[in-house]
């Protein structure tokens, strides 16, 4: 990150990402989530009982911060409207030389308009890369289909060699007292 790019802002407070936008405000998911994003889930994708048992399990997973990956919530500005979802995994890269987050599915609401979709991805991207830099996480990987379709990458984000979108995340300052 160059010096004249200014920090992200804080995950805490509503972030408009354009005038035609309207603020989203994203979250960490937590266990007690877990009804609520199944079953939105099962509403944009429903699965036969086996694998929507396999989904809930793996969510559950996210969503209790096991340290394998979370979940960021994208909601309305009223908190009580789910507008998407980003599972992230946690992966030991070898070419990276650290831990990266890795997002691979975006779950949107259908009927979001334009704007709406690509505010909440990069505001889930922004409180990832402050998540990922408060707990040693050097990268933030995004599939290249998230970024398709959402009005390009997130502030930050370059193509990778890879042929993923990439971020590198400088770690927080630690603070003793």
């Amino acid at each position: 990150m160059s010096a004249t790019v200014p920090p992200d802002p804080s995950p805490t407070v509503a972030h408009p990402s354009s005038a035609a936008a309207p603020p989203v405000q994203v979250r960490l998911g937590q266990g007690a989530d877990a009804a609520l994003v199944a079953d939105w889930l099962d509403q944009l994708q429903p699965l036969p009982v086996p694998a929507a048992r396999a989904r809930q399990l793996m969510l559950g997973d996210l969503l209790a911060q096991s340290g394998r990956g979370i979940c960021l919530l994208a909601c309305a500005p009223d908190r009580d409207r789910l507008l998407a979802c980003l599972p992230v995994a946690l992966l030991p890269s070898l070419e990276l030389a650290g831990l990266a987050a890795c997002a691979n599915e975006w779950w949107v609401l259908p009927g979001l308009e334009a704007a709406t979709r690509h505010a909440c991805l990069e505001v889930c991207c922004a409180t990832l890369a402050d998540w990922g830099r408060a707990h040693g996480v050097r990268h933030a990987l995004l599939a290249p289909g998230l970024v398709a379709g959402h009005g390009g990458a997130p502030p930050g984000f370059r193509l990778h060699g890879n042929g993923m979108w990439h971020r590198s995340l400088v770690p927080a300052a630690k603070v003793l007292g």
